[in-house]
């Protein structure tokens, strides 16, 4: 217990470092303001298109960087636990090699494929010196935390907007995009000259740590690890047109945690029998790959379902609006307005223009039960203060970019016929 209460406390000691120290608060400001570049980003879409200020980017930052405390805390203990070293896992090449992926598609900046890359160079060549296990077992701890903040909070935030689906129609869905900055402590082992007094220390156990790189001090020398403040930014980036976003948040949550765990029973497995240390390398960007087509696919391969042949279905609310104080939500579908029919927006509009006094609204939701209730206002609409779910005419809609490299590729194709 003693050994427990000392690790914990000097965890906590390294921890206060980044709040503390001059350096890590640059970091720390530096991360912190690159994500909130990205809340930003998502309120200036969402004010173009819709006109819609719907999110505070400083109050989604701050939020983001609660929660990404708290996923620090949960990488540390795993990271601690499991004895994984920074050093010997090769944590430079690994953000060098995922920057070198985005160029050719932002998705490709992930740690597995980026782990994976790195691992098959040091297979070939022998360089860069890195313990392969280690590495992936840090690919897997940070998906494994990543699963974790999605299942709290992927679906908070989640943007109304509109697609093109495979049949030509445009329909309404939502794009999932978190962004959480990540103080965590790592370690970082290193060969420490004559007898580590002069260090606050804590005796490990005999089986610690479960990740070793087989690294032996020279004589005289100490061979040690440091708990090592760091500060990392964990990124979701998803979209659903078939199901609401918590439901699709929460289901790829699971498929990452399952992913996740495999990766790091495979890293042990390669830890203990080396030779199996292809199995984890081929396994991380196959695995999450596979997670991404299975994904993919079952939001293809199903029916949009923002949409209402009849009726006004609600896509989103403006924060503060009257259909925000009724309660209505995404998937209402409206059916009446004070016991008269709505087929269509042109209905719905009419319905409630010039005013609308304490109106008695009629919505079905096919998520809900019961799946019919009435929802009233006191008080007066318009504005109602809804985005419908887009008409099939609706000739806008979103497309996601490519990549630097992949853009490039395309274009000189392009002139080339």
């Amino acid at each position: 217990m003693k050994q427990l209460l000392d690790l914990a406390a000097i965890t906590w000691q390294t921890f206060t470092l980044m709040f503390t120290d001059l350096r890590y608060i640059l970091i720390l400001l530096l991360v912190f303001s690159l994500v909130y570049r990205q809340y930003a980003k998502t309120r200036e879409y969402e004010q173009g298109f819709f006109g819609l200020k719907r999110i505070d980017p400083l109050r989604e930052t701050a939020v983001a960087t609660i929660y990404g405390l708290a996923g620090g805390l949960l990488a540390t203990v795993l990271f601690i636990v499991l004895g994984i070293s920074l050093s010997n896992a090769g944590a430079a090449y690994l953000w060098l090699a995922a920057i070198l992926l985005m160029l050719f598609h932002p998705r490709f900046l992930c740690f597995s494929y980026a782990g994976s890359l790195v691992s098959i160079a040091h297979l070939v060549t022998g360089y860069p010196d890195i313990h392969i296990p280690t590495l992936m077992a840090l690919v897997a701890v940070l998906h494994l935390v990543e699963s974790a903040l999605i299942f709290v909070d992927g679906h908070h935030g989640s943007s109304p907007m509109f697609f093109k689906h495979k049949s030509g129609r445009v329909v309404g869905g939502f794009a999932l995009r978190k962004f959480w900055p990540m103080p965590t402590i790592a370690l970082v082992g290193l060969a420490v000259a004559g007898p580590a007094v002069e260090w606050q220390t804590v005796a490990m156990p005999d089986w610690w740590p479960v990740f070793r790189a087989g690294i032996d001090a020279p004589e005289g020398y100490v061979f040690m690890y440091m708990l090592f403040p760091l500060v990392v930014a964990l990124g979701y980036s998803d979209f659903v047109q078939t199901e609401l976003p918590r439901t699709k948040a929460r289901r790829s949550a699971g498929m990452l945690l399952a992913y996740s765990v495999v990766l790091l029973g495979l890293a042990l497995a390669a830890n203990a029998y080396p030779v199996l240390s292809l199995l984890p390398v081929l396994f991380a960007p196959l695995g999450h790959e596979l997670v991404i087509r299975w994904s993919q696919w079952r939001e293809q391969s199903r029916e949009p379902v923002f949409h209402a042949a009849d009726g006004v279905m609600v896509l989103s609310v403006y924060p503060g609006s009257p259909a925000e104080q009724m309660g209505l939500q995404p998937g209402d579908v409206i059916k009446s307005v004070n016991g008269a029919e709505v087929k269509d927006l042109s209905q719905l509009v009419n319905e409630i223009s010039p005013w609308a006094v304490d109106p008695v609204f009629v919505v079905e939701n096919q998520f809900l039960e019961p799946r019919r209730r009435e929802v009233r206002l006191r008080g007066k609409v318009p504005p109602l203060g809804i985005i419908p779910a887009p008409h099939p005419a609706q000739g806008t809609y979103m497309q996601f970019k490519e990549g630097f490299l992949r853009s490039l590729w395309n274009r000189w194709r392009a002139k080339r016929k």
